[in-house]
Protein backbone atom coordinates (compact mmCIF):
# COMPACT_ATOMS: atom_id res chain seq x y z
CA UNK A 1 0.00 0.00 0.00
CA UNK A 2 1.16 3.40 -1.07
CA UNK A 3 0.68 6.90 0.09
CA UNK A 4 -0.49 9.35 -2.79
CA UNK A 5 0.76 12.35 -0.86
CA UNK A 6 4.58 11.09 -0.21
CA UNK A 7 5.96 12.23 -3.32
CA UNK A 8 4.44 15.04 -2.92
CA UNK A 9 5.59 15.84 0.15
CA UNK A 10 9.50 14.44 -0.67
CA UNK A 11 9.26 17.23 -3.40
CA UNK A 12 8.51 19.75 -0.82
CA UNK A 13 10.68 18.94 1.70
CA UNK A 14 13.57 18.89 -0.78
CA UNK A 15 12.42 22.24 -2.12
CA UNK A 16 12.49 23.62 1.52
CA UNK A 17 16.30 21.80 1.99
CA UNK A 18 16.98 23.76 -1.52
CA UNK A 19 16.05 26.97 -0.13
CA UNK A 20 17.73 26.46 3.23
CA UNK A 21 21.01 25.58 1.03
CA UNK A 22 21.00 28.57 -0.63
CA UNK A 23 20.82 30.83 2.47
CA UNK A 24 16.74 31.34 2.85
CA UNK A 25 15.01 30.31 6.01
CA UNK A 26 11.42 30.38 7.24
CA UNK A 27 11.24 33.14 10.20
CA UNK A 28 8.35 33.29 12.77
CA UNK A 29 5.77 36.41 12.38
CA UNK A 30 6.84 38.75 14.81
CA UNK A 31 10.06 37.92 14.76
CA UNK A 32 12.95 39.92 14.12
CA UNK A 33 15.00 37.76 11.90
CA UNK A 34 17.24 38.34 9.31
CA UNK A 35 15.22 39.99 6.57
CA UNK A 36 14.20 42.49 9.33
CA UNK A 37 17.92 43.71 9.98
CA UNK A 38 19.04 43.19 6.19
CA UNK A 39 16.19 45.46 5.66
CA UNK A 40 17.03 48.06 7.99
CA UNK A 41 20.58 47.99 6.60
CA UNK A 42 21.50 51.44 5.46
CA UNK A 43 22.66 50.93 1.56
CA UNK A 44 26.58 50.89 1.28
CA UNK A 45 28.01 53.86 0.31
CA UNK A 46 31.40 53.61 -1.95
CA UNK A 47 34.15 55.96 -0.88
CA UNK A 48 36.56 57.75 -3.21
CA UNK A 49 40.04 55.57 -3.12
CA UNK A 50 41.66 57.67 -0.76
CA UNK A 51 44.52 55.52 -0.45
CA UNK A 52 45.20 54.86 -4.22
CA UNK A 53 45.22 58.46 -4.97
CA UNK A 54 47.60 59.44 -2.01
CA UNK A 55 49.92 56.57 -3.14
CA UNK A 56 49.43 57.45 -7.53
CA UNK A 57 50.30 61.49 -6.80
CA UNK A 58 52.67 60.17 -4.51
CA UNK A 59 54.77 58.22 -7.10
CA UNK A 60 54.03 61.27 -10.02
CA UNK A 61 55.61 63.20 -7.59
CA UNK A 62 58.76 61.01 -6.80
CA UNK A 63 58.90 60.21 -10.59
CA UNK A 64 59.14 64.41 -11.23
CA UNK A 65 61.42 64.31 -8.85
CA UNK A 66 64.14 62.03 -10.15
CA UNK A 67 63.64 63.23 -13.55
CA UNK A 68 64.73 66.98 -12.05
CA UNK A 69 67.53 65.50 -9.98
CA UNK A 70 68.71 63.68 -13.16
CA UNK A 71 68.25 66.45 -15.84
CA UNK A 72 68.86 69.20 -13.33
CA UNK A 73 68.70 72.91 -16.08
CA UNK A 74 67.82 71.44 -18.90
CA UNK A 75 64.27 70.04 -17.50
CA UNK A 76 62.98 73.39 -17.20
CA UNK A 77 64.33 73.67 -21.20
CA UNK A 78 62.40 70.40 -22.19
CA UNK A 79 59.59 71.79 -20.26
CA UNK A 80 59.24 75.20 -22.29
CA UNK A 81 59.67 72.97 -25.52
CA UNK A 82 56.81 71.34 -24.63
CA UNK A 83 54.66 74.63 -23.97
CA UNK A 84 55.33 75.57 -27.25
CA UNK A 85 54.05 72.55 -28.65
CA UNK A 86 50.00 71.35 -29.78
CA UNK A 87 47.72 71.59 -27.07
CA UNK A 88 48.51 68.03 -25.90
CA UNK A 89 52.43 68.97 -25.42
CA UNK A 90 51.19 72.00 -23.89
CA UNK A 91 48.76 69.80 -21.08
CA UNK A 92 51.88 67.76 -20.70
CA UNK A 93 54.51 71.21 -19.71
CA UNK A 94 51.84 71.87 -17.31
CA UNK A 95 51.25 68.55 -15.41
CA UNK A 96 55.50 68.68 -15.92
CA UNK A 97 55.88 71.82 -14.73
CA UNK A 98 58.81 72.17 -11.51
CA UNK A 99 56.90 73.18 -8.77
CA UNK A 100 58.53 73.50 -5.00
CA UNK A 101 57.44 70.16 -3.97
CA UNK A 102 59.23 68.78 -7.10
CA UNK A 103 62.69 71.24 -5.80
CA UNK A 104 62.45 69.69 -2.89
CA UNK A 105 62.61 65.68 -3.93
CA UNK A 106 64.85 66.61 -6.68
CA UNK A 107 67.32 67.78 -3.77
CA UNK A 108 66.11 64.91 -1.55
CA UNK A 109 67.26 61.82 -4.58
CA UNK A 110 70.40 64.12 -5.64
CA UNK A 111 72.65 62.86 -3.41
CA UNK A 112 71.62 59.01 -4.53
CA UNK A 113 71.85 59.13 -7.95
CA UNK A 114 75.47 59.21 -8.33
CA UNK A 115 75.32 62.09 -10.45
CA UNK A 116 79.17 63.08 -12.32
Amino acid sequence: MTNETRPTFQDRLDRIEKINASGGAFEATGALGRSYFDAMRPPARRSLPWKGMTFFFAGALLFKGTVYAWLGAAYDTRVAELAAGNPLERFGAWLMKAEPATHVVAAALRPFLHLG
